[in-house]
């Protein structure tokens, strides 16, 4: 699967492969809004230095759709080879390893099921393996997803081998909030931002993916706000509460601090919905806005809720939408940097309705 294959950050891709074969940094920093791709570039790169059929940027594995990857875990023992057989993806061993886990220098960290912190004995557990010499090639990789969930103390026992790192391995931090981090982290890494996904991209994802409509499809990209994930999810069926949204927005002029309450516990008590319906709202506001200023139609969305849309875009100023959209980004920027997701909720329902009244 060639890098050139990836939608939307083949260049930074490129580029990085070409870096990490040639003068590679130590550890590095992707970081960019959730479901982008970020983690997927990152596995890409380990494919691309440690696949042992094509290395570099045609390496065999695709990684994007790899039935070992996405097996069942009873099902991916099944995919490993074993006594010289052909794993059942047709990749070689070594992609077969790095999807199921068990390669001998590669290791790959994220957040476990049930917890809210990556744990301190997984990076200690990491460091040691860190610092061990690699066994199959030259170097050690390691992978570290949802890095805005290290606690202070994983973080500070990562720091010395950010600071005096092995001479041959390579630490790769996947985050979707670079200000989670110690300023200490982050000044040993080397940054590298993603931008959100282009509507196109997130179209072409949609269409490998099986959804042919491609007004559907187009609708999806939209509500996505730049997440290749989101869209995913949205098409296997997780609507979004574009309803419930909508008729909280219709009737924000009179939420009091009650309804703003019951609004953030319904639909933004934890920091992945509340992440994804200020998203949402931004969206919603700023189509609403395009319609006003520009009078674009809302052909993209449900009929109901184009209707909806279409009313408050006659109803709500200029000014209000302004800054219900600027609040909804702060919101959804604190978020990402561990606030309380139903606390600064009910402080945009407050800013909502205060904007709506001022209108």
């Amino acid at each position: 699967m060639p890098l050139t294959t990836l939608r939307g950050h083949r260049e930074i891709a490129n580029r990085l492969l070409a870096e990490l074969r040639n003068r590679p940094s130590h550890a590095y920093l992707f970081s960019g809004p959730r479901g982008i791709g970020k983690a997927l570039v990152a596995t890409s790169l380990v494919h691309a230095l440690m696949c042992e059929r094509s290395p570099d940027e045609n390496f065999c594995c695709t990684v994007a759709r790899c039935p070992v990857r996405d097996a069942p875990q009873t099902e991916r023992s099944r995919a490993r080879p074993a006594d010289g057989d052909t794993p059942r993806c047709d990749c070689c061993s070594a992609c077969v390893q790095i999807a199921t886990g068990v390669h001998p220098d590669f290791s790959y960290l994220a957040l476990q099921a049930g917890r809210t912190e990556v744990l301190i004995e997984q990076i200690r557990e990491l460091i040691v393996r860190l610092g061990t010499r690699p066994s199959r090639g030259a170097i050690r990789l390691a992978i570290i997803d949802d890095a805005e969930t290290l606690g202070i103390p994983a973080q500070n026992a990562l720091l010395k081998t950010l600071e005096e790192p092995p001479g041959h391995a390579i630490v790769i931090m996947v985050t979707a909030s670079e200000r989670a981090l110690l300023d200490t982290v982050r000044s040993r890494t080397r940054t590298v931002r993603f931008p959100a996904l282009k509507v196109a991209d997130i179209e072409e994802i949609l269409a490998a993916r099986g959804v042919a409509d491609k007004v559907r499809a187009g609708a999806l990209a939209l509500l996505a706000r730049g997440s290749a994930a989101h869209a995913i999810a949205l098409a296997a069926g997780e609507e979004p509460p574009l309803s419930q949204l909508l008729a909280a927005l219709s009737t924000a002029k009179s939420i009091d601090f009650a309804r703003a309450n019951s609004i953030a516990q319904e639909l933004f008590a934890n920091r992945d919905a509340a992440a994804a319906n200020f998203e949402l709202l931004a969206r919603l506001l700023e189509e609403i806005l395009c319609c006003k200023l520009l009078k674009t139609d809302f052909a993209a969305f449900p009929p109901e809720a184009g209707e909806t849309m279409a009313i408050l875009a006659e109803r709500i100023g200029v000014d209000a939408l302004v800054k219900c959209i600027d609040a909804a980004v702060r919101a959804s920027e604190a978020v990402e940097a561990m606030a309380n997701p139903r606390l600064q909720a009910e402080n945009w329902w407050t800013i909502a309705a205060q904007a709506m009244r001022d209108n």
